[in-house]
This record gives structure tokens, C-alpha cells and sequence, in this order.
């Protein structure tokens, strides 16, 4: 690897880390800066016990890319991705440390080799790859126009710039795209580490800093994640009001195991199932991945699920893909092809990208399914202002609705009423719903709470003792909900007695 590497470094020039992709209209800017999360702390000090302690703030290293004029005449070369992150920083010795685990990791990722440990011949070869132009200019003044957002989120260990080449790829089709170090809250090391709320803070601190950017839309906004980058991306796509329009997943790692390996992960996706914000996900065909796990919870939105024959975990960021074979390169370049395709069709509204993602390219690179979105549920909202509607289209839509998901959607509405006390209308929306989902142990549960509520103690008897017939046979509980169910019947009966 290193003589391929070594051998290519003096003739590759602003193409070759890209291979066959094709640039768009746009030149590519860089630039860096750190900030600094007042509301986070992140001291490296860590001073002795009793010894008072001074609150330091959390640093935020930013890297942006972005439409630049075309035919920028100074290019950067890659040592100066290196370079940027301790450039006029508020916080040197962090700055010092990241800088040089940028270099590190990024030598691990493309020689497979830690740099303390390179060879003399292999610290040639090094620099010769790190002398190699890339396909952007520092600093240059950005393009005309505002321009949708990429966030982009490495996976564990990986640092800001490991997919510099989609990153300044999109840059050139007219995106903005954002990365970050997303340093562990602990500050004695530096790789990500997996901690789901770290990476969520970071990500609307870094929507909140995109806002401050004058040629950036953040009307529109696209999430691109890899490894564990992916799954935070999905986290922050189901967070409540979630700013996210589009979601690109980079061979998260959960499609090859089972969901409840990644208990954190899918509690963020329980959070928020109605989601409609499109997602197109990667996986590699060799290892099976199973994308049918999401399912439930990215029923509502548009989904492309994509495999590539022969892709290491690592082989679907360009770090990953320096040195390897042409293969490997031409599906990375197709791969990064199929997300600017995903992107203007979802961000751009541009209907021919929309049309053509079905469409494998040829050589048979990637294989594309496309699963259709279901109609999304109506908020809690919505559900009362349809039944409390004088028009018999909307109560009629809504029993539609109401036999056609779970209990949830009348249970949640009945909740919204009760808390914000129209009771007499809350237990009204779950009798008229009861007769349409017959089979629900947990409408009936809601319904005996909510009669409680009113006084009506012979009603809530008998919609409980109703709740405890069903619950074995409904098949919309699973066994833990079943459980929580079961319980709260009981505690409604014994508020009975008193």
C-alpha cells in the first residue's frame, strides 16, 4: 500500500483523490475556526481534589466547505487539513493535541499504521501523500447565492476531514458542508467515543454556527453520518422538531447485528417514529445487511437502501479508500455520486435527480431498492382539531386513520385533551375510538384512566377488566409494553378501591 501510494503521490494532482468523480460549477472553498460552548464544560487541567477548579468552555474545532468562484489558482494540499486545525485557535494546547490526532488517525485510516511507528521509506511515502493537492483553496471568498447544508459526522475515532473528498465534492455541486472534531465530553482523550447527547449538543451547535453564514440556506438541511456517525445522524433526524430534511448513512454497523445491540441508538429512534425526512442508507452487499430493522421506525419517510459489492467498513470514507484498488475507488466514487443524486432531489426539489436514484450505474456498482412511505400519522393536535370538526369528511378521515394505526393516535389526543383539562372531551375521543380498534388492551386502559378521572368508577371498572381480556392477544404490544400495560391496569383498580 504505501508503494502505491508513494508511486501515485507525485503525479495525482486536484484529481486523482477523487478518481472519475466530476466536479460541478463551483470552485471549493475551506475554511476553519473554533468556537467556544459557554454552556458545556471541558477542562484538561483536571485539577487535584480540593482544589477549586476553574469552568473552562467545551471547544468546537468547525471545518466548512463550500461553493467557491471556479478556477481557484492555489489549491491546498492534503497536510493542510492538518494544518488548519491549530490556526488562529482560542485554545492552543487543545489545538495542538487535535492537530496532531487528526495526522495520526489519518495515517492509521489510509497506510494502516500508526505515524509513530512509519519507517523511514514509509515517512517518504507519508509526506509525498500529504504533499498531493486537494480540490479546495483556503479561504477564498464563497460563490454568490446561499446553499443547502451537509452536516457531516465521522464514526468512532474518525476525525473531521476522513471523507474530505464527498465533503469537497458537494462543495462543487453547490452545498455547504460542515464537520466537526466531535471530541469526547471526557477531555483526556480526543476520538468520538460513542456518547449520543456529545454528538447531538455538537450538531446544533453547529446548525446554529451554519446560520451565521451568509451564503448558507438552513431552510435546508441534510445530516451525513458513518459508523457511529451514522447512527447519531439518525438520532438527531428523531429528536423532537429535528431541523434534519435528509439523512445519509454511511454503513452505520447496526444492519449487520441486531438492534438491540445498540440499546442507546434505538431508544433515540423510539423517541420519534413519524419522522418524514427521506433517508438513503449504505451497507455493504457481503455482509447481509438487514436495513429491514428500521422499518418501524422509518415507515413514514422515503428510504433507498443501497449496497455495494466488497466495501470494507472504512472503504465508504475516501481515507478509507486511498490506495486501494480501482474497485474499491470506482464504487466509492459511485457511492458519492448516488448522495448528490439523493441531495438535490430532496434539498434542490431537482426532479430528475429524484427520478434517476432508482437507477443502478452501470457495471452493476451498487444495487438500489427503494421503499415507498406510508402517510404519516396526524399529530396529537391534529387528531383533536379532526374529531372536534363539524365536518363529517374530517371525523370520517380520522376513523380511517384511527383503524389503520396503532392505538397511540387517539390514546396521545385523549392525553393532550385531559392535560389541558377538557376532560369530558378527552374520555368522548376514546369511547368514540374504542369500537374501531376493539382488539386494544391499551385503549382500553386509556379509556378506564381517563374514566377514573371523571368520577365514573363503574366505567373505568369495566374498561380495565376489558384491558385485561385483550392484553394476551394483542398483537400490537410487544411483551414489554405488555408488561407496562398490565401494571398500569392494576394500579388503576386499586385507585378504584380507595
Amino acid at each position: 500500500m504505501v508503494v502505491a501510494l508513494g508511486s501515485a503521490a507525485g503525479g495525482w494532482g486536484q484529481s486523482e483523490f477523487w478518481g472519475e468523480l466530476k466536479a460541478g460549477k463551483y470552485g471549493v472553498g475551506f475554511r476553519s475556526l473554533y468556537q467556544l460552548d459557554a454552556a458545556r464544560s471541558y477542562d484538561a487541567d483536571y485539577p487535584a481534589p480540593g482544589v477549586a477548579s476553574i469552568k473552562k468552555p467545551r471547544p468546537i474545532f468547525i471545518g466548512v466547505w463550500y461553493p467557491a468562484a471556479p478556477l481557484q489558482d492555489k489549491a491546498m494540499v492534503y497536510r493542510d487539513y492538518f494544518r488548519v486545525v491549530s490556526v488562529d485557535s482560542p485554545v492552543a494546547e487543545f489545538a495542538q493535541r487535535l492537530r496532531k490526532f487528526t495526522r495520526d488517525m489519518a495515517c492509521q485510516y489510509m497506510l494502516g499504521k500508526e505515524f509513530d511507528k512509519l519507517t523511514d521509506d514509509e515517512r517518504v511515502a507519508w509526506d509525498e501523500v500529504l504533499a498531493t493537492p486537494v480540490f479546495a483553496t483556503l479561504n477564498v471568498a464563497p460563490a454568490a447565492g446561499k446553499f443547502p447544508v451537509v452536516i457531516h459526522h465521522p464514526g468512532l475515532g474518525g476525525t473531521f476531514d476522513d471523507n474530505a473528498v464527498a465533503c469537497e465534492y458537494l462543495a462543487s455541486h453547490g452545498y455547504v458542508v460542515v464537520s466537526s472534531a466531535y471530541q469526547a465530553a471526557d477531555s483526556s482523550m480526543l476520538k468520538i467515543d460513542g456518547d449520543q447527547e456529545t454528538s447531538l449538543e455538537d450538531l446544533g451547535f453547529l446548525l446554529r454556527y451554519a446560520s451565521t453564514l451568509s451564503f448558507a440556506d438552513v431552510s435546508k438541511v441534510a445530516a451525513m453520518g458513518h459508523s457511529y456517525g451514522a447512527q447519531a445522524m439518525l438520532a438527531w433526524r428523531a429528536g423532537p422538531n429535528s431541523p434534519v430534511d435528509a439523512v445519509v448513512v454511511l454503513d452505520s454497523t447496526v444492519e449487520y447485528r441486531a438492534l438491540s445491540d445498540f440499546a442507546h441508538f434505538q431508544a433515540a429512534l423510539e423517541r420519534n417514529r413519524n419522522s418524514t425526512a427521506p433517508v438513503l442508507m449504505f451497507g455493504d452487499k457481503r455482509r447481509n445487511p438487514r436495513f429491514e430493522m428500521f422499518d418501524p421506525y422509518l415507515q413514514f419517510a422515503e428510504r433507498y437502501e443501497a449496497t455495494v459489492d466488497g466495501m470494507e467498513h472504512n472503504d465508504f470514507v475516501s481515507q478509507g479508500v486511498t490506495g486501494k484498488g480501482e474497485g474499491v475507488r470506482r464504487n466509492y466514487e459511485a457511492v458519492c455520486e448516488l448522495i448528490l443524486r439523493f441531495l438535490d432531489g430532496y434539498l434542490k426539489a431537482d426532479a430528475e435527480a429524484l427520478k434517476s436514484l432508482g437507477a443502478a450505474p452501470p457495471g452493476g456498482l451498487l444495487q438500489v431498492a427503494f421503499k415507498a412511505a406510508r402517510a404519516a400519522p396526524p399529530t396529537s393536535a391534529q387528531v383533536v382539531k379532526m374529531y372536534a370538526s363539524e365536518v363529517p369528511a374530517d371525523v370520517e378521515a380520522l376513523a380511517a386513520l384511527v383503524k389503520e394505526n396503532d392505538a397511540d393516535l387517539a390514546v396521545d389526543a385523549s392525553a393532550l385533551l385531559l392535560d389541558g383539562g377538557h376532560k369530558l372531551e378527552g374520555v368522548s375521543l376514546l369511547k368514540w375510538a374504542a369500537p374501531l380498534l376493539p382488539r386494544s388492551a391499551d385503549l382500553q386502559r386509556a379509556l378506564g384512566e381517563a374514566l377514573l378521572i371523571v368520577g365514573d368508577k363503574a366505567g373505568s371498572r369495566a374498561a380495565f377488566e376489558k384491558a385485561l381480556l385483550l392484553l394476551a392477544d394483542d398483537v400490537t404490544l410487544d411483551a414489554s409494553q405488555k408488561v407496562r400495560t398490565r401494571k398500569a391496569v392494576e394500579d388503576g383498580v386499586k385507585a378504584l378501591l380507595k
